[in-house]
């Protein structure tokens, strides 16, 4: 039998990334999409969308604070979760979720 070369696999070329698609990837991030849906917009795979948000540290910066304490507020001028719901078009597990955080900032007295 006679022996036949096997040709070198070269190894393949990884993507790069401008910071122009990473900034992109940030801002959807920030306005709440999942790194599913970022990694189609930005047709790059989900472990590299994850690897820039940890160490970018952007779960801190998708900040919602605001709103749980919008949504306390609410709460405690009598509104009830529906009304409230309608109010900031959010779900009524989101209010109560909402709720259940600001409730707890409160008590820590953190802000």
């Amino acid at each position: 039998m006679k022996k036949t070369k096997k040709k070198a696999v070269e190894p393949k070329q990884r993507k790069t990334y401008t910071l122009d698609i990473k900034a992109s990837a940030k801002r959807y991030y920030l306005i709440g999409l999942t790194l599913q849906e970022i990694s189609k917009l930005i047709d790059a795979p989900v472990r590299t969308v994850e690897k820039w948000q940890i160490a970018e540290n952007w779960k801190q910066l998708r900040e919602t604070s605001q709103i749980e304490l919008k949504t306390l507020d609410l709460h405690l001028s009598g509104k009830t979760y529906k009304e409230i719901g309608s109010l900031l078009n959010i779900s009524l597990a989101t209010v109560w979720r909402y709720l259940k955080i600001a409730k707890t900032i409160k008590e820590n007295g953190t802000n």
